[in-house]
């Protein structure tokens, strides 16, 4: 008995084209069961054809095809396959090279090698029909813009609700809170401070979530708070696949389209005291002493700036250096360009920030591939080398005390001492009884006793090593790590570096500052720390999959107490990925795990 793969797919999610799909789903199984043929597996979309590898269950189509899983593909029509003539043809040349044979139900035959130049010409119309369609669509929204008859908002607004087709009213509750922003933001309040303050107030995004810094900049600087909407900011590059900023003199702007949550005058005036606030920004504190330093670098040929990394960034989009602005942690500093920090996203640049330790990870792979070899090969370099990597021990063996936390404990002992000396003062003035003065007073040490603790921990820790012999072998083991070295021989190496440009796609142009000038390429990839994580439990969900085949996915998730929805996302990503497949045997079935 052959065996068929059978492929449904609709261009939208529409109501209709949700009952066109649950037709077209029975109707291909009942034409394969009239046929005879087994029903290994059906994948069912309902995604646009115009983009191939957005579409999950056709990728999923194309890694089985290579896995032996049938011996026909089975489809409707087409165009119901996709509509790129490109992807029709990579397509075919996935099906001849493993051999399987295309039934096309709706013509009721098969595909064969003389139906190649019509069947091109079908995916050629197919694409062609989807280009002027999506021209159509375009073009009527935007004479809909231009003659200000709608809005076409498809996204919730915070602050308003939608009543009917570009009809909005106010929500009360929320417009509460984004009128109280303006308050904060006028009184000289940060944005952190704004989404914190109003968090606590009870403040909560459309799914309940908290409302984060950016997003409430955003919201204060839009002139949707005053009732005005700025529309066709961007628009959808058929050719290319994705969304292109459109320039600023073709925007559609629509005033009174909604109902104003605060008036054009006081947002004008709370805008300003933002500006204002932003001119006392660490790019207007160090724009004087970058100049110097500039000034001095040109003269003596030394390197300017406090950090590594300092007066090197320079931004791509417009040209501006980029500054360092610290975080809570290591791993929290960040690399902003100067015309972001002044006006954000919306009135100023757009290039993305980059997170330090991120950016010199990008630039010792870079320096490794074209350097690290030759570094070696002159005494005088050798010798500057082993001076960094010195400098980095330093800074390993011997780290600085956190002096912030020490004032804080110590701060909270001397609360603790003035709250005793004022309970001894209510127990000689009778105010309070000896049994609740024991009670209180016992509490109070115990905090006492624990803080003194912890100054005494963290002081010990940073005291300096008195053994001659633990301090070798921590010095030799310090450098047998190869992360270390890499970091001297990259802080070496940008001494020789004159300016890193930074594109928006994250590529840093590096050029080094030699006799005869040179240039590499970094790429810069920034990962958050949800992203870590799932990159983690995916290779626990490999490891688990290959140790335990047949295991379920629920049995899975309780194993690793996750969800079992969050866990079959991770395993969709793994299967669209080639690294994960479900074998079914009989009633069952097992896991194959692909090292790629």
């Amino acid at each position: 008995m052959e065996r068929v793969g059978i492929y449904n797919r609709c261009s939208t999610e529409e109501e209709s084209q949700k009952n066109a799909l649950a037709s077209q789903v029975m109707e291909s199984r009942e034409i394969a069961e009239r046929k005879g043929w087994e029903i290994a597996e059906q994948y069912i979309e309902s995604e646009t054809g115009t983009v191939a590898y957005k579409r999950g269950e056709y990728q999923r189509l194309l890694m089985d095809m290579e896995r032996d899983r049938f011996d026909i593909v089975m489809i409707k029509s087409i165009d119901r396959l996709m509509r790129s003539a490109k992807d029709w043809y990579l397509f075919l040349n996935r099906l001849t090279e493993n051999r399987l044979r295309l039934y096309i139900y709706i013509e009721g035959k098969f595909y064969t090698p003389d139906d190649n130049l019509i069947s091109g010409i079908k995916a050629i119309l197919a694409e062609d029909f989807s280009r002027e369609l999506s021209k159509k669509i375009k073009n009527a929204h935007r004479r809909r813009q231009d003659k200000k008859s709608g809005c076409n908002i498809t996204c919730e607004m915070f602050g308003w609700n939608k009543v009917a087709k570009d009809s909005y009213e106010i929500n009360e509750k929320e417009a509460e809170y984004y009128r109280t922003a303006f308050l904060l933001a006028g009184e000289g309040k940060g944005f952190y401070a704004i989404s914190n303050t109003l968090y606590e107030l009870g403040a909560r995004g459309r799914q309940g979530q908290k409302i984060s810094q950016s997003q409430w900049r955003k919201m204060l600087y839009t002139p949707r708070a005053h009732g005005t909407m700025v529309l066709n900011k961007r628009t959808y590059n058929f050719d290319l696949k994705k969304y292109e900023e459109v320039p600023r003199q073709e925007w559609v702007i629509m005033e009174n389209a909604l109902p104003p949550i605060v008036s054009k005058e006081y947002q004008e005036q709370v805008l300003s005291v933002l500006r204002k606030r932003a001119e006392h920004s660490p790019v207007r504190r160090t724009k004087d002493r970058r100049d110097r330093a500039e000034g001095r670098k040109k003269e003596t040929g030394e390197p300017c700036g406090k950090y590594e990394l300092s007066g090197k960034l320079k931004c791509a989009c417009c040209e501006r250096y980029y500054y360092r602005v610290g975080g809570r942690g290591e791993r929290d500093v960040y690399w902003k360009c100067a015309g972001f920090l002044e006006g954000g996203r919306e009135r100023g640049c757009k290039n993305p920030s980059l997170m330090e330790a991120e950016v010199m990870e990008a630039l010792e792979e870079a320096f490794e591939k074209e350097y690290y070899g030759v570094l070696f090969e002159s005494r005088e370099e050798h010798e500057k080398i082993l001076e960094a990597l010195m400098e980095v021990l330093k800074e390993e063996l011997f780290p600085k005390r956190d002096q912030k936390e020490e004032k804080r404990l110590e701060r909270e002992h001397h609360k603790l001492s003035a709250k005793k000396d004022v309970l001894m003062e209510k127990l000689l003035s009778s105010v309070i009884e000896d049994g609740e003065f024991q009670k209180y007073n016992d509490e109070i040490t115990q905090k006492m006793k624990a803080l003194e603790d912890r100054l005494k921990d963290m002081r010990t820790e940073h005291e300096p090593y008195n053994n001659y012999e633990t301090r070798i072998r921590q010095i030799k083991e310090a450098v047998e790590e190869e992360k270390l070295i890499k970091r001297a021989m990259t802080r070496e190496l940008l001494g020789h570096v004159r300016q890193i440009t930074v594109h928006s796609d994250g590529r840093l142009l590096i050029l080094m500052d030699h006799k005869e000038p040179c240039m590499l390429w970094a790429q810069y990839l920034h990962r958050t720390n949800s992203q870590k994580r799932r990159e983690t439990d995916r290779e626990i969900i490999l490891q688990r999959l290959q140790k335990e085949p047949e295991l379920r996915l629920k049995e899975l998730a309780e194993q690793m107490k996750k969800s079992v929805s969050y866990v079959s996302g991770r395993v969709r990503e793994l299967k669209e990925e080639g690294r994960l497949a479900y074998i079914r045997q009989g009633h069952g079935g097992r896991w194959e795990v692909y090292h790629t």
